[in-house]
Protein backbone atom coordinates (compact mmCIF):
# COMPACT_ATOMS: atom_id res chain seq x y z
CA UNK A 1 0.00 0.00 0.00
CA UNK A 2 1.13 3.59 -0.74
CA UNK A 3 1.67 6.49 2.20
CA UNK A 4 -0.59 6.24 5.14
CA UNK A 5 -3.89 8.14 4.45
CA UNK A 6 -6.20 9.41 7.06
CA UNK A 7 -9.31 7.78 7.69
CA UNK A 8 -11.78 8.54 4.51
CA UNK A 9 -15.07 7.49 3.04
CA UNK A 10 -15.48 5.01 0.33
CA UNK A 11 -18.75 4.60 -1.39
CA UNK A 12 -19.26 0.97 -2.42
CA UNK A 13 -21.72 0.95 -5.38
CA UNK A 14 -22.64 -3.06 -5.84
CA UNK A 15 -25.64 -5.03 -6.15
CA UNK A 16 -24.42 -8.81 -5.36
CA UNK A 17 -24.64 -8.85 -1.85
CA UNK A 18 -21.71 -11.86 -1.61
CA UNK A 19 -19.67 -9.31 -3.77
CA UNK A 20 -20.04 -6.69 -1.87
CA UNK A 21 -18.53 -8.70 1.27
CA UNK A 22 -15.69 -9.60 -0.43
CA UNK A 23 -14.35 -6.20 -1.58
CA UNK A 24 -15.20 -4.83 1.88
CA UNK A 25 -13.08 -7.53 3.20
CA UNK A 26 -10.42 -6.66 0.88
CA UNK A 27 -10.54 -3.32 1.71
CA UNK A 28 -11.27 -3.14 5.53
CA UNK A 29 -7.46 -3.18 6.50
CA UNK A 30 -6.84 0.04 5.19
CA UNK A 31 -9.04 1.57 7.82
CA UNK A 32 -11.53 4.05 5.49
CA UNK A 33 -14.71 3.92 6.69
CA UNK A 34 -17.18 2.16 4.20
CA UNK A 35 -20.83 2.64 2.99
CA UNK A 36 -22.82 1.19 0.28
CA UNK A 37 -25.33 1.21 -2.26
CA UNK A 38 -27.04 -1.40 -4.53
CA UNK A 39 -27.33 0.75 -8.10
CA UNK A 40 -26.22 3.78 -9.72
CA UNK A 41 -29.77 5.99 -8.48
CA UNK A 42 -29.20 4.56 -4.89
CA UNK A 43 -25.50 5.91 -5.17
CA UNK A 44 -27.12 9.12 -6.43
CA UNK A 45 -29.73 9.60 -3.55
CA UNK A 46 -26.95 8.86 -1.03
CA UNK A 47 -24.71 11.63 -2.10
CA UNK A 48 -26.79 13.90 -2.10
CA UNK A 49 -26.85 13.64 2.05
CA UNK A 50 -23.27 12.33 2.00
CA UNK A 51 -20.19 13.28 -0.02
CA UNK A 52 -17.55 10.03 -0.07
CA UNK A 53 -14.40 10.44 -0.76
CA UNK A 54 -13.73 7.74 -3.55
CA UNK A 55 -16.51 5.26 -5.54
CA UNK A 56 -15.95 2.08 -6.06
CA UNK A 57 -18.74 1.49 -8.89
CA UNK A 58 -19.45 -1.83 -10.77
CA UNK A 59 -20.76 -1.92 -14.09
CA UNK A 60 -24.15 -4.09 -14.46
CA UNK A 61 -26.46 -3.11 -11.92
CA UNK A 62 -30.73 -2.75 -11.87
CA UNK A 63 -32.14 0.06 -11.93
CA UNK A 64 -29.05 2.44 -13.18
CA UNK A 65 -25.60 0.86 -14.50
CA UNK A 66 -22.33 1.91 -13.65
CA UNK A 67 -21.48 4.09 -16.69
CA UNK A 68 -25.05 5.97 -16.50
CA UNK A 69 -24.07 7.02 -12.97
CA UNK A 70 -20.42 7.94 -13.76
CA UNK A 71 -21.70 10.42 -16.34
CA UNK A 72 -24.26 11.82 -13.85
CA UNK A 73 -21.56 12.13 -11.12
CA UNK A 74 -19.24 13.76 -13.43
CA UNK A 75 -21.97 16.34 -14.39
CA UNK A 76 -23.02 17.11 -10.94
CA UNK A 77 -20.24 20.23 -9.91
CA UNK A 78 -21.10 18.65 -6.59
CA UNK A 79 -19.71 15.57 -6.90
CA UNK A 80 -17.47 16.26 -10.61
CA UNK A 81 -14.39 15.90 -8.13
CA UNK A 82 -14.47 12.77 -6.11
CA UNK A 83 -12.59 9.71 -7.84
CA UNK A 84 -14.30 6.83 -9.21
CA UNK A 85 -12.75 3.73 -9.55
CA UNK A 86 -15.07 0.97 -11.81
CA UNK A 87 -14.64 -2.71 -10.66
CA UNK A 88 -16.39 -4.91 -12.90
CA UNK A 89 -16.35 -8.43 -14.18
CA UNK A 90 -17.42 -7.26 -18.05
CA UNK A 91 -15.45 -7.60 -20.65
CA UNK A 92 -14.88 -6.39 -24.50
CA UNK A 93 -15.19 -2.79 -24.35
CA UNK A 94 -16.01 -2.14 -20.25
CA UNK A 95 -12.54 -0.51 -19.73
CA UNK A 96 -13.15 2.31 -22.60
CA UNK A 97 -17.02 2.59 -22.08
CA UNK A 98 -15.94 3.54 -18.02
CA UNK A 99 -12.98 5.83 -19.06
CA UNK A 100 -15.61 7.65 -21.28
CA UNK A 101 -18.12 7.78 -18.98
CA UNK A 102 -16.20 9.67 -16.57
CA UNK A 103 -14.19 7.05 -14.51
CA UNK A 104 -10.50 7.98 -12.98
CA UNK A 105 -9.70 4.17 -13.23
CA UNK A 106 -10.91 0.77 -13.90
CA UNK A 107 -10.09 -2.89 -12.41
CA UNK A 108 -11.06 -5.75 -13.75
CA UNK A 109 -13.30 -8.41 -11.16
CA UNK A 110 -12.11 -10.54 -9.07
CA UNK A 111 -9.60 -7.97 -8.12
CA UNK A 112 -6.20 -8.75 -6.84
CA UNK A 113 -6.18 -7.33 -3.59
CA UNK A 114 -2.81 -5.55 -3.73
CA UNK A 115 -3.90 -3.99 -6.57
CA UNK A 116 -7.06 -3.28 -5.26
CA UNK A 117 -5.87 -1.57 -2.09
CA UNK A 118 -2.73 0.60 -3.88
CA UNK A 119 -4.81 2.21 -6.28
CA UNK A 120 -8.01 3.15 -3.56
CA UNK A 121 -4.81 4.45 -1.74
CA UNK A 122 -3.18 6.61 -4.19
CA UNK A 123 -6.77 8.18 -5.88
CA UNK A 124 -7.88 8.97 -1.90
CA UNK A 125 -4.21 10.48 -1.29
CA UNK A 126 -4.14 12.71 -4.56
CA UNK A 127 -8.26 13.59 -3.59
CA UNK A 128 -7.18 14.95 0.34
CA UNK A 129 -4.55 16.73 -1.20
CA UNK A 130 -6.50 18.42 -4.04
CA UNK A 131 -8.83 19.22 -1.40
CA UNK A 132 -6.24 21.32 0.43
CA UNK A 133 -4.45 22.55 -2.61
CA UNK A 134 -6.22 22.50 -5.71
CA UNK A 135 -5.34 21.17 -9.17
CA UNK A 136 -2.01 22.13 -10.03
CA UNK A 137 -0.52 22.44 -13.54
CA UNK A 138 0.73 19.11 -14.30
CA UNK A 139 4.53 18.99 -14.18
CA UNK A 140 7.16 18.02 -16.01
CA UNK A 141 8.70 14.64 -13.86
CA UNK A 142 11.52 13.50 -13.35
CA UNK A 143 11.27 9.86 -13.89
CA UNK A 144 13.52 6.35 -13.18
CA UNK A 145 12.90 3.44 -14.40
CA UNK A 146 14.63 0.83 -13.39
CA UNK A 147 14.20 -2.92 -15.86
CA UNK A 148 16.93 -5.31 -16.89
CA UNK A 149 15.08 -4.87 -20.19
CA UNK A 150 16.07 -2.65 -22.97
CA UNK A 151 12.61 -2.80 -24.58
CA UNK A 152 10.62 -2.11 -21.07
CA UNK A 153 12.55 0.94 -21.17
CA UNK A 154 12.36 2.56 -24.20
CA UNK A 155 8.66 1.43 -23.77
CA UNK A 156 8.30 3.36 -20.24
CA UNK A 157 9.38 6.24 -22.29
CA UNK A 158 8.02 6.05 -25.46
CA UNK A 159 4.76 5.13 -23.90
CA UNK A 160 4.67 8.34 -21.72
CA UNK A 161 6.43 10.64 -24.71
CA UNK A 162 10.12 11.23 -23.65
CA UNK A 163 9.10 15.04 -24.11
CA UNK A 164 6.87 14.99 -21.65
CA UNK A 165 9.18 14.05 -18.80
CA UNK A 166 12.81 13.78 -18.34
CA UNK A 167 13.77 10.09 -17.80
CA UNK A 168 16.68 8.49 -16.19
CA UNK A 169 17.80 4.29 -16.59
CA UNK A 170 18.92 1.53 -14.34
CA UNK A 171 19.19 -2.07 -15.09
CA UNK A 172 19.65 -3.28 -11.29
CA UNK A 173 19.28 -2.30 -7.74
CA UNK A 174 22.80 -0.93 -6.72
CA UNK A 175 22.57 1.50 -9.86
CA UNK A 176 18.71 2.32 -9.13
CA UNK A 177 19.94 2.98 -5.55
CA UNK A 178 22.89 5.52 -7.06
CA UNK A 179 20.57 6.93 -9.74
CA UNK A 180 17.54 7.70 -6.58
CA UNK A 181 20.21 9.28 -4.46
CA UNK A 182 21.83 11.20 -7.26
CA UNK A 183 19.21 12.77 -8.90
CA UNK A 184 15.48 12.41 -6.75
CA UNK A 185 13.24 11.67 -8.96
CA UNK A 186 9.69 12.18 -8.94
CA UNK A 187 8.48 8.62 -10.13
CA UNK A 188 10.51 5.37 -10.16
CA UNK A 189 9.19 2.90 -12.33
CA UNK A 190 10.94 -0.59 -10.60
CA UNK A 191 10.27 -3.41 -12.80
CA UNK A 192 10.17 -7.28 -11.14
CA UNK A 193 13.10 -8.29 -13.77
CA UNK A 194 16.52 -6.54 -12.27
CA UNK A 195 20.20 -7.95 -13.76
CA UNK A 196 21.38 -7.84 -9.70
CA UNK A 197 19.76 -7.06 -6.71
CA UNK A 198 15.54 -7.32 -5.76
CA UNK A 199 12.98 -4.95 -6.40
CA UNK A 200 11.27 -5.96 -3.06
CA UNK A 201 14.31 -4.47 -1.22
CA UNK A 202 14.64 -1.63 -2.92
CA UNK A 203 10.85 -0.89 -2.78
CA UNK A 204 11.02 -1.45 1.28
CA UNK A 205 14.09 0.94 1.50
CA UNK A 206 12.46 3.92 -0.39
CA UNK A 207 9.46 3.74 2.23
CA UNK A 208 11.83 3.53 5.04
CA UNK A 209 13.63 6.34 4.07
CA UNK A 210 12.84 9.50 5.84
CA UNK A 211 14.19 11.46 2.14
CA UNK A 212 12.15 8.94 -0.17
CA UNK A 213 9.44 7.41 1.16
CA UNK A 214 7.01 9.83 -0.30
CA UNK A 215 8.42 9.17 -4.03
CA UNK A 216 5.69 7.00 -5.45
CA UNK A 217 6.70 3.92 -6.97
CA UNK A 218 4.87 1.83 -10.06
CA UNK A 219 5.43 -1.91 -10.12
CA UNK A 220 5.70 -3.34 -13.36
CA UNK A 221 5.09 -7.19 -12.73
CA UNK A 222 4.57 -10.49 -15.16
CA UNK A 223 1.35 -12.20 -13.95
CA UNK A 224 1.04 -13.51 -11.07
CA UNK A 225 3.91 -11.40 -9.26
CA UNK A 226 1.75 -9.36 -7.06
CA UNK A 227 0.95 -11.89 -4.22
CA UNK A 228 4.83 -12.32 -3.68
CA UNK A 229 4.26 -8.69 -2.43
CA UNK A 230 1.38 -8.78 -0.42
CA UNK A 231 3.52 -9.22 2.51
CA UNK A 232 5.10 -5.79 2.33
CA UNK A 233 3.91 -2.91 4.39
CA UNK A 234 2.77 0.17 1.95
CA UNK A 235 5.82 -0.86 -1.29
CA UNK A 236 4.27 0.76 -3.77
CA UNK A 237 1.97 3.12 -5.25
CA UNK A 238 0.25 1.25 -8.33
CA UNK A 239 1.55 -1.55 -9.93
CA UNK A 240 1.23 -2.49 -13.65
CA UNK A 241 1.20 -5.71 -15.60
CA UNK A 242 3.47 -6.74 -18.33
CA UNK A 243 3.89 -6.48 -21.28
CA UNK A 244 2.96 -2.73 -21.18
CA UNK A 245 0.42 -1.30 -23.06
CA UNK A 246 0.82 2.21 -24.01
CA UNK A 247 -2.40 3.90 -22.91
CA UNK A 248 -2.08 2.34 -19.29
CA UNK A 249 1.29 2.86 -18.96
CA UNK A 250 0.89 6.88 -19.91
CA UNK A 251 -2.34 6.59 -17.57
CA UNK A 252 -0.47 5.25 -14.28
CA UNK A 253 2.23 7.79 -15.12
CA UNK A 254 0.43 10.98 -15.06
CA UNK A 255 -1.55 9.80 -12.24
CA UNK A 256 1.43 9.27 -10.08
CA UNK A 257 3.39 12.33 -11.49
CA UNK A 258 0.08 14.29 -10.24
CA UNK A 259 0.73 12.05 -6.86
CA UNK A 260 4.12 13.86 -6.68
CA UNK A 261 3.70 17.16 -7.83
CA UNK A 262 0.50 17.24 -4.60
CA UNK A 263 3.03 15.55 -2.04
CA UNK A 264 5.69 18.26 -2.99
CA UNK A 265 3.46 21.13 -2.72
CA UNK A 266 2.15 19.75 0.80
CA UNK A 267 5.48 19.37 1.96
CA UNK A 268 6.94 22.78 0.82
Amino acid sequence: MPQFVSPMTILMVEDNALQRREIEAQLQPLGHRIISANNGQEALDRMEKELPDLIVMDAVMPSMDGFKACELIRANPKTASIPILVLTALSRDAKDRSYAAGADDFIRKPANTLLLQVRVQTHLRIHGLMKKLGDPAPIHPKVLVASASPLVRSQVQNHFGKDQGTFLEATGEIQARAQVMAHRPDILVLDTDLVEGSAQQLAVAIHQSEELRTMPVLLLHSPGELETWSRLKEPVADALDKPLVARETRRRLLLLARLAQLQKLAEA
